[in-house]
C-alpha cells in the first residue's frame, strides 16, 4: 500500500451506495467496495425503505469505513443518490449502485487520472455489461461499448467537446455510462446541483451533462466497474411503467438553466421532445389515462419566465 493509499480521519473519496430492493446483489457490491487496492475512502450505503432484506444485508457487514443509513420512507431514485452524497464527506464521489461491481483498483486509477489536472470534474471508464436474462441480452449487445461513439475520446477530454458530440446526436444515448461507471469530484458536482429530482430514467446523463458544460472528463480504457442488467433494477421498473417519459424536457430545461453553450440546439430538441410527448399524452388519454405531469410541466414553464412558454 502506497503512503497516498493508507487511510485517513478523513477519506479523500465517498462510495456512494444508494440501495434499493437489492438484497440479492448488495453483497457483491458492498465486497467489491471494501476489496479497493485504494484504501483511503468510506463506503455510505442508504437504503430506501426497501422491503427486502437489503438493509439486513448491509448491516451484516462490519469494517470501520462502512456506515449504513435507512430512509423513514421512500424517497425516490434522485433523491436518494443525493442523499447518499450529503451523508458523505470525500473531496471525490465514486458512485456504486447495490447491484453493480468494481474493479479491485477501480479507485486507485480513477484517483490518479483525476488528480492529473485540477480542471477534471468527472471521470468515467469502459464497463463490463453482465444480462441476467435472455430479454437484456439484445440491449447488452448494442449498449456495451456506448462510449465508443465518442470521436476523439481521450485520457483527458475538454468537457464541452463531449458535450457537443452528444448534443448533436441528439442525446438520445448515455455514451458516458451509468453511475457505477463513474467518479465527479465534489466541487462538480455542487455547481452542478446534484440529480434532479424531476428526472427518473435519465438521471445519470442529466447530471453528466450539467458537469461536462464547465469541466473537463477523464476517461480510463479498460472495464472498471460491473453493470448488471436484470428485470428488478430500477431503471427496467421505470421503463416497464412509462415512468421517465418527461425525462427528456426536464433534461432539456436543467441544461438551459445552467446556461448550456448550445442553447439554440437545445430548444430545437425541447420543442421535438414537447412534441412527442403530447402525443403521447394523447395516446395515454386514450387508453384512458389522464397523467398530470404533462400539464404541470407546461404550467411550470410558463411561469417561469415573460410571455410564458417559448
Amino acid at each position: 500500500m502506497t503512503a497516498a493509499a493508507r487511510p485517513s480521519p478523513e477519506p479523500l473519496v465517498s462510495i456512494c451506495m444508494p440501495a434499493f430492493h437489492a438484497d440479492a446483489w448488495i453483497g457483491d457490491a458492498i465486497e467489491s467496495a471494501l476489496a479497493q487496492t485504494w484504501q483511503n475512502f468510506e463506503l455510505i450505503v442508504v437504503d430506501d425503505a426497501s422491503s427486502d432484506a437489503t438493509l439486513a444485508v448491509a448491516r451484516s457487514y462490519s469494517d470501520p469505513r462502512l456506515r449504513v443509513e435507512a430512509n423513514p420512507r421512500n424517497l425516490g431514485q434522485a433523491r436518494n443518490h443525493n442523499r447518499a452524497v450529503e451523508l458523505s464527506s470525500g473531496a471525490y464521489v465514486k458512485f456504486l449502485h447495490a447491484d453493480d461491481r468494481l474493479a479491485p483498483d477501480c479507485l486507485e486509477a480513477m484517483v490518479a487520472l483525476v488528480e492529473e489536472d485540477p480542471g477534471i470534474g468527472l471521470v468515467f471508464s469502459a464497463r463490463e455489461v453482465v444480462a441476467e436474462s435472455d430479454d437484456e441480452l439484445a440491449w447488452s449487445a448494442e449498449y456495451a461499448d456506448l462510449h465508443e461513439r465518442f470521436c476523439g475520446l481521450a485520457r483527458i477530454n475538454d468537457g464541452r467537446f463531449l458535450f457537443d458530440q452528444l448534443v448533436d446526436a441528439g442525446l438520445e444515448d448515455n455514451w458516458i455510462g451509468e453511475p457505477s461507471a463513474v467518479l465527479v469530484t465534489r466541487r462538480a458536482l455542487h455547481e452542478a446541483g446534484g440529480f434532479n429530482v424531476r428526472v427518473r430514467q435519465v438521471l445519470d446523463l442529466d447530471l453528466w451533462l450539467r458537469i461536462m458544460i464547465g469541466h473537463r472528463v477523464g476517461f480510463i480504457d479498460r472495464p472498471l466497474c460491473t453493470y448488471r442488467r436484470h428485470a428488478g433494477s430500477v431503471s427496467a421498473v421505470n421503463r416497464r411503467s412509462e415512468g421517465g417519459w418527461l425525462d427528456r424536457l426536464w433534461l432539456f430545461e436543467g441544461l438551459l438553466a445552467a446556461g448550456t453553450p448550445r442553447r439554440a440546439h437545445i430548444k430545437r430538441l425541447r420543442r421535438e421532445a414537447l412534441y412527442r410527448a403530447t402525443r403521447a399524452q394523447a395516446r395515454r388519454f386514450a387508453r384512458g389515462r389522464f397523467d398530470t405531469e404533462l400539464p404541470a410541466y407546461l404550467r411550470r414553464r410558463a411561469l417561469a419566465r415573460p410571455g410564458g412558454a417559448g
